[in-house]
């Protein structure tokens, strides 16, 4: 009776799962892990034959699988709970924060980055005031030593010799770790006053009054929320804006919206895309109130999106320039230099991973 049972009950689940897989409406994208779900692969003599078909079809089943979120948080808890691992997955959890590990520096990658500042300064920059800015992503700031961490120190030391001869302008000690989300590896745009306003003085010598209407959304689920798996409340995305910001007229070559703010992002796959719309390879900010003619052209990441409407104020126009998704070589065919600031703007993250910005 005892192994009769055993065995109903395996079938029962094996069964049960198969049934389920079936019946459950496949999912088209996964807001935790922030992608797309793998859709049914379709089926031809020639994917059968050369098992195209059948790898397919298991990543499939791994991605629609039922309760599968539920699945991935018992396996995250048993980690932390059970075995007391640091991290899983390298995501691990400080003081009800998320942090992803950073590790380790690729020095490479950083005289990479520095090569690259070069190559563009050389080849569109001439005549131009340029300077350089480095964001530490919050591991920076965690004064726990037991995770492994990037000799940021170095990282910096590397930069600066590389690129002596330009204006450096430091931010780390306008930055805490309360800068940046809990769970989500961007910095607060509520925090970045101080950064705007040390921006605007050393590039135009100007600081802006940084009036703003503040607007809050939430719950906001940062990218680290998903791939902890932990489940837990969300926080709260703070947003400015004031007249300068409402007025802006935004030109991305990706999309055919023309706002600061793109709000219909706010609960999506990610809210911080709400922020110029997200990642994108050009965008162009005319400011309606402001006729001064002072361009500014910003070598950017993701981080850029929040602050850079807390420097529209100084300029008429801004150039955001993603080199994630542009060839640096074909700038010139998008992008008309002649006069105005630079600001090279980067996370310690893209500069440790440089070989994402295309040549």
């Amino acid at each position: 009776m005892k192994d009769k049972i055993i065995i109903i009950l395996f079938l029962i689940i094996i069964y049960g799962f198969f049934l389920l897989n079936i019946v459950i409406k496949d999912n088209d994208l996964s807001i935790e892990e922030r992608r797309h779900l793998k859709e049914f692969p379709s089926i031809s003599m020639n994917s059968i034959l050369n098992g195209d078909f059948m790898d397919e079809f298991e990543d499939y089943t791994l991605d629609q699988f039922p309760f599968r979120n539920m699945f991935r948080s018992i396996k995250a808890n048993s980690e932390y709970k059970i075995f007391h691992k640091l991290d899983n997955n390298n995501i691990f959890i400080e003081n009800n924060k998320i942090f992803k590990i950073e590790y380790p520096l690729n020095e490479k990658n950083v005289i990479r980055f520095t090569e690259k500042v070069d190559y563009i300064i050389d080849n569109y920059l001439d005549g131009m005031n340029i300077y350089y800015a480095i964001i530490p992503d919050k591991n920076y700031y965690l004064e726990n030593d037991k995770y492994l961490k990037m000799d940021y120190n170095k990282l910096y030391e590397i930069i600066k010799d590389k690129l002596s001869n330009l204006e450096y302008i430091e931010l780390r000690d306008l930055l805490s770790l309360d800068s940046y989300y809990d769970t989500d590896t961007h910095w607060k745009q509520e925090e970045l006053i101080e950064v705007a306003s040390r921006l605007e003085k050393e590039m135009v010598g100007i600081v802006s009054n940084h009036e703003y209407q503040e607007k809050k959304y939430e719950p906001f689920y940062g990218v680290y929320y998903g791939q902890a798996a932990l489940g837990g409340k969300g926080e709260v995305l703070t947003y400015f804006t004031n007249d300068t910001i409402s007025n802006a007229y935004v030109e991305n070559i990706s999309s055919s919206f023309h706002k600061i703010y793109k709000l219909e992002e706010l609960g999506g796959m990610d809210s911080y895309n709400m922020f110029l719309s997200g990642s994108t390879p050009i965008i162009r900010i005319e400011n309606k109130n402001q006729n001064n003619e002072r361009e500014l052209f910003i070598f950017r990441d993701s981080f850029a999106s929040s602050l850079t409407p807390l420097l529209l104020e100084q300029y008429s126009n801004i150039t955001l320039i993603d080199l994630r998704y542009i060839s640096a070589s074909k700038l010139n065919d998008v992008v008309d230099f002649k006069k105005g600031d630079v600001l090279f703007l980067y996370s310690t993250m893209i500069i440790n991973q440089s070989v994402m910005l295309k040549d």
